[in-house]
């Protein structure tokens, strides 16, 4: 009998089967040692959209509990620039009184310790007041604080550097044991650093959390299919990862409408085209069509050339063949640096160390083919 399906394509969601990432485990947990012995070396781990920063988060929850210390996820919403970073910090006082299993927790008591007021002053001498405080009813030798999803706060941005100013007091550090772990897009990392110097020097640990690599994935698909009735043929996971190349949002996505296609319990070739085309019509409207609208007409031209040839260009290519050949056309050659320069400013393309441009996502290139196709 064919049990439903077992792929788990939504944002936030965690995977039947945790794929890869065992440095990123091994090294956490030689970070949570020493932060039990030593002190907390707070850890930031970046990743793009739909890299699986949440379920790694997810699992060092799981490890720090199986390790018989309390931890919670805090994930942070949207901000506007019309909100206050006291706001940001009684969410996360709230998700951190939500989250830790311990009973006599007292909301009231605790969220009482915020004022009304929305100084910086007072979220950040209020903030330490609820650490201290918490710390002695949790009667824990460490506790573990995930902030997922950062870069939501780049409105009001200063909420990190206030979040840095209460975990450097001495009396937190003296008379506490929190380890904060944050996740944040690369971009949005790097904003609060330009904005916000000394937050760079206070976090320095870092992890980078990447695609998938092919045994990752074939390993992960193959274990989430088991016992489900239904089986993939061994191209059809090699395609899985050639378009995907292991983006494990891409990968959960695509797996899952396959999945869908089964017949009789296989999944062939003659499944593979509905499937992309599903999966490239929620990844346009989950992502790439938001992406694809940052760019301008003629920065649209130049994403096509790339779509089509399948590989990195340089601006000498790009000039010649708006010259001659079969993508030649009226356009203005002299711009066609900045257009590229904009694109990779905009994270639509990437730049390589030899000068070169691409589309680093396989399905975005795919996405731009067919939508260019469209017009």
């Amino acid at each position: 009998m064919i049990k439903p399906n077992p792929f788990t394509p939504q944002s936030g969601w965690e995977p039947r089967v945790f794929g890869g990432r065992e440095q990123g485990l091994s090294d956490f947990k030689s970070g949570l040692e020493a932060a039990i012995s030593v002190r907390p070396n707070h850890l930031v781990t970046l990743g793009e959209w739909g890299i699986g920063k949440t379920s790694l988060l997810k699992q060092f929850r799981r490890i720090v509990q199986e390790a018989g210390y309390p931890a919670c996820m805090c994930s942070m919403s949207r901000f506007t620039k019309g909100d206050k970073p006291l706001d940001a910090i009684y969410l996360i006082a709230e998700e951190m009184l939500m989250g830790f299993p311990k009973a006599g927790l007292d909301q009231e008591r605790f969220l009482g310790l915020f004022s009304k007021k929305k100084t910086l002053l007072q979220a950040q001498s209020q903030f330490t007041k609820f650490l201290l405080e918490l710390w002695k009813t949790l009667d824990a030798k460490l506790a573990v604080v995930m902030v997922d999803d950062l870069q939501n706060l780049l409105p009001i941005s200063n909420t990190i550097d206030i979040l840095r100013a209460v975990l450097s007091k001495e009396e937190v550090v003296q008379n506490t044991k929190f380890l904060f772990v944050l996740s944040s897009t690369p971009a949005g990392w790097s904003t609060f650093l330009d904005k916000h110097d000394p937050v760079g020097r206070f976090f320095r640990k870092r992890l980078n959390v990447e695609n998938l690599d092919r045994e990752d994935v074939t390993r992960t698909v193959g274990r989430t299919l088991e016992d489900t009735g239904v089986e993939f043929s061994e191209g059809v996971k090699d395609r899985v990862f050639e378009y995907t190349g292991g983006h494990p949002y891409e990968v959960q996505l695509l797996s899952s409408h396959l999945y869908d296609g089964q017949i009789e319990g296989r999944v062939s070739d003659e499944s593979w085209d509905n499937a992309l085309n599903n999966t490239l019509k929620e990844l346009g409207r989950d992502y790439f069509s938001m992406l694809l609208t940052k760019a301008s007409d003629r920065e649209k031209d130049l994403l096509k050339i790339l779509a089509e040839e399948k590989r990195p260009l340089s601006i000498k290519e790009f000039r010649e063949m708006m010259i001659v050949g079969p993508h030649a056309k009226k356009f203005p050659i002299a711009n066609i640096k900045n257009f590229l320069y904009r694109l990779e400013e905009k994270g639509i393309i990437i730049r390589d160390q030899k000068g070169s441009f691409d589309i680093p996502d396989r399905m975005f290139r795919e996405f731009v083919l067919r939508k260019e196709n469209e017009r």
